[in-house]
């Protein structure tokens, strides 16, 4: 059995690295809640991280499967909006198992769904067993950015950690 990646489209992925992450985070979400994914984004950017936000990043004239394939690759962290549209899409739910896919193969990446609106008990099973945020907590942006901190850290002391030649 190899150990890379399968991509979205069933091929193996061509990533060369799983530490070379371009992206802090990538955020998934329907046309729907793009005034929710904007306002996380926007904060995250802030905070100085570097991140990709599927409905405002995508670049045009690219076919959207690559796109999504290459991001997830890229990123760290994946942040899943789960809205009652979102849960209802296939798209939406396409890509949350990609992703999940992705954290399998290549440890130091992470999932975080982030519920708006959304009880536990509607979140997909196969999302059931990772962490959720709720998004109209009040210390909803403390945790996120806590959760991308701890990651970006861990990445870093994992990266420490190669051997040299393993670094390029």
């Amino acid at each position: 059995m190899s150990s890379m990646p399968l991509s979205p489209e069933g091929g193996m992925s061509s990533a060369p690295s799983c530490c070379g992450f371009t992206y802090d985070f990538s955020l998934w979400y329907c046309p729907e809640d793009d005034h929710i994914a904007s306002r996380i984004s926007e904060r995250l950017k802030k905070e100085g991280f570097r991140g990709y936000a599927e409905h405002q990043d995508h670049v045009a004239g690219m076919p959207v499967v690559l796109a999504a394939t290459k991001v997830i690759e890229a990123s760290r962290v994946a942040i899943l909006l789960l809205s009652a549209k979102s849960l209802s899409d296939p798209w939406c739910q396409r890509v949350s198992q990609w992703n999940l896919c992705h954290i399998i193969h290549c440890h130091g990446t992470k999932v975080i769904p982030v519920c708006v609106g959304v009880k536990k008990a509607e979140v997909p099973p196969f999302l059931q067993h990772l962490t959720e945020l709720e998004y109209q907590t009040e210390f909803f942006f403390d945790r996120l950015v806590g959760s991308l901190r701890t990651s970006r850290l861990a990445a870093r002391r994992a990266r420490r950690a190669l051997p040299s030649k393993e670094k390029r």
